[in-house]
């Protein structure tokens, strides 16, 4: 049996996966500009979702809240949350040429606490673990299973991510944090 609704996976958080790891840090409707330029017609209200989505999933992170004043339509100010990517954000499989698109759009450098947001997300796992093994007798032998095998594939996309934003000794120190919460599951 299939689950219902839209799939976990998607083609479309994969792109915008693609743009924040090109720009670094975006706000929703800048990164709707880039899509546009990048991999065409897309509907605003459907790239919010994703958006909304991934940041549930762990693909993005939001960095950062900001009041913009200006001359809308809407009125004076308006609020611009920015985003960056997550541990288990995945790139789409670019053509030549949108790497073409991608390499014109400018850096920007993410201010992040990058120690509290992998505390935070090994907090997320050691709670849905604890969830796990309250609901585990009541459980189909399938659900199990595909519950050790998310989190495993967790602990190492969140292993991967974190390497490059550590030094070697931190990493390490974190990586046998990060092993220990998913061997619970064991």
């Amino acid at each position: 049996m299939t689950s219902r609704g839209r799939p976990l996976k998607t083609e479309l958080r994969e792109k915008i996966a693609s743009i924040l790891s090109q720009v670094g840090q975006s706000y929703g409707y800048e990164i709707y500009k880039h899509y546009k330029d990048v991999f065409g017609k897309i509907s605003l209200r459907n790239l919010y979702y994703n958006i909304k989505k991934g940041t549930q999933l762990g693909e993005f992170i939001i960095i950062d809240i900001r009041q913009e004043i200006g001359n809308f339509t809407w009125g004076s100010a308006t609020q611009h949350i920015y985003y960056t990517l997550g541990p288990y954000a995945r790139l789409y499989q670019t053509t030549e040429r949108q790497r073409e698109l991608l390499a014109k759009f400018q850096k920007t450098d993410s201010k992040i606490d990058w120690e509290a947001e992998v505390n935070k997300k090994m907090s997320e796992m050691d709670t849905s673990i604890k969830k796990y093994f309250e609901e585990e007798p009541r459980m189909l032998y399938e659900d199990k299973t595909k519950f050790k095998s998310t989190i495993k594939n967790q602990a190492k996309l969140l292993k991967e991510w974190m390497a490059s934003r550590f030094e070697r000794q931190k990493a390490h120190e974190i990586h046998l944090k990060i092993d220990e919460i998913a061997n619970r599951v064991d």
